[in-house]
């Protein structure tokens, strides 16, 4: 029987959750999952440039795991590139660190970390606020704390 996988720590929920080709409905296109430990695996490698080591350590997981992941998802990018598939970014076992707000009133996009109590837009002070990591289903369900290095 297989074990659960351990939650991996992601930086924050991405921004943007669904790509595709322009130009093509979304009903008639494969679907790709990427989870989102293999988003920040991207995140990490490709677009901050951190060696893998570093990276796996940011992500709480050993190195060979960590390239494993990155594989994994490197070649559902290139399905989605070279096949035109819709790419979705949902699923895995995680815990974000920080999470990314977006006011309802002025629009401004900001992070916090996930267990502070009081949220407001810094701009204008405003507590109507979209909370990204909920789409996820995380947020107050989780039970990490700081001590634990989430």
């Amino acid at each position: 029987m297989a074990r659960n996988p351990k939650a991996r720590a992601v930086s924050h929920p991405p921004l943007f959750t669904t790509f595709k080709p322009a130009g093509v409905a979304a009903t008639k296109l494969a679907t790709i999952t990427l989870e989102l430990d293999e988003y920040e695996a991207i995140r990490l490698a490709d677009y901050e440039g951190l060696e893998h080591e570093e990276a796996a350590e940011m992500m709480g997981i050993s190195r060979s795991t960590f390239t494993r992941l990155i594989e994994r998802a490197r070649k559902k990018m290139a399905l989605m590139l070279v096949e035109g598939s819709k790419v979705v970014i949902d699923g895995g076992s995680v815990h974000f660190k920080e999470n990314v707000y977006q006011c309802k009133a002025c629009n401004h996009r900001f992070r916090a970390r996930i267990h502070e109590e009081e949220k407001e837009c810094p701009l204008c002070h405003s507590s109507e606020l979209i909370d990204f990591a909920k789409g996820f289903g995380h947020g107050s369900c989780c039970h990490h704390t700081e001590e634990e290095g989430a």
